[in-house]
């Protein structure tokens, strides 16, 4: 088949799982796959595979728009590929702007039997989807399109429910993660400063939604906790990525007396092996339609604490592969913590079954097949 994938470039959850699907589906599966945006996925720029391409989006600036109309080019541009390159499937990630703009390059193709496959991965129908002003056309994109998948039962209830979808129209396709990237092996030659150390980590954007300036309460009830250290090692927590309330969390490190535990590492293109020299990761998000970061953590054999919500409990198995406490309730999450940096047998025993759980259950060629077939099934 010639696949053409519609996806956000820069790091996250979407354009990663975006970028492994199209790379095992020209590499594995023998097809060719056709990547267009503004620019390439981040992983793509390293790779040669012959069966994958990009296409850059040219967006022209004209003073009568505001804004340039990325939607727009991208249809015009993609329908143009459609016909040059045969193409069979598009995979749109995210509702807007991409799966109208792949409904859109059909109908000016005129190649009718393309078959449009939409994957919600949650901020699409959370938070633009839901908004009144963009309800209707992200309703559109998603029963236009021949087949949608989200990225969790608790995603594909959120749809169905905030925009009255058809029951049974979206399918869960879980996320998974390249075992490349993301293995306990990638643990020796420390990445980041933690020699003699216990370090607790959180990755996000530090947006209200993660609630990041929760990471640094609980890592203070941790550290007040513990005294400080853990095995005789002090504590340090570790926090990977930029946003709005960065600036917040070092007041809130500074106002508790915890700033010289706390280190920001900014933006990281090396996840897997930050992930790999830590302890334990925190994720107290508010909303949360998978945790990709969870999967990660799980998957290098680290365990993860964090909020009962959205799709995290499909992710962790509370108590087993990791643990779970309610949205806000930061005593609880530092009970948890403690008790599971404490106890050796249950932190072994749950690294063990945190990873075992991300290779079995999100096995990545076990999904990847999930996402052939869609792209087959007449």
């Amino acid at each position: 088949m010639n696949i053409a994938i519609l996806c956000y470039h820069k790091i996250g959850g979407s354009g990663i799982v975006a970028y492994e699907i199209g790379r095992a589906m020209a590499e594995d599966k023998g097809h060719t796959v056709h990547f267009m945006g503004l620019e390439p996925p981040f992983r793509l720029k390293d790779d040669d595979s012959e069966n994958m391409r990009f296409h850059r989006v040219n967006v022209k600036e004209y003073p009568v728009f505001d804004f340039q109309p990325y939607s727009l080019a991208l249809a015009s541009q993609l329908s143009t590929l459609i016909k040059r390159a045969c193409i069979d499937v598009i995979h749109s990630h995210y509702a807007l702007p991409h799966a109208v703009s792949a409904l859109l390059a059909r109908d000016i193709s005129g190649k009718k039997k393309l078959k449009c496959v939409t994957t919600l991965h949650g901020t699409d129908i959370t938070v633009v989807g839901a908004h009144p002003s963009m309800m209707d056309i992200t309703r559109y994109a998603i029963e236009k399109s021949d087949v949608v998948t989200a990225v969790s039962n608790s995603l594909v209830r959120d749809s169905e429910t905030k925009l009255g979808i058809t029951p049974g129209k979206i399918k869960t396709v879980y996320n998974f993660i390249n075992p490349r990237f993301f293995n306990p092996s990638l643990r020796p030659g420390d990445c980041i400063e933690r020699r003699g150390k216990v370090a607790l980590l959180h990755i996000s954007n530090l947006r209200a939604v993660k609630r990041p300036l929760d990471v640094i309460t609980i890592f203070f009830k941790i550290f007040q906790a513990m005294g400080g250290t853990c095995n005789g090692m002090p504590l340090q927590l570790h926090v990977v990525g930029e946003g709005p309330l960065q600036l917040e969390m070092i007041n809130l490190a500074e106002k508790l007396g915890i700033e010289d535990h706390v280190k920001f590492l900014g933006v990281r293109g090396d996840i897997g092996r930050v992930i790999a020299c830590s302890d334990l990761m925190l994720l107290p998000s508010r909303e949360e339609s998978f945790g990709l970061v969870a999967l990660e953590s799980m998957a290098c054999g680290i365990p993860v604490v964090a909020s009962n919500v959205g799709g995290l409990p499909e992710v962790i198995e509370d108590g087993r592969s990791g643990l779970l406490f309610p949205v806000g309730d930061t005593d609880a999450a530092a009970e948890k913590a403690v008790k599971l940096l404490s106890d050796r047998l249950l932190y072994d025993s749950m690294k063990k079954e945190a990873q075992k759980t991300a290779m079995e259950k999100f096995d990545m060629n076990k999904i990847v097949d999930q996402y052939e077939a869609l792209y087959m099934d007449e």
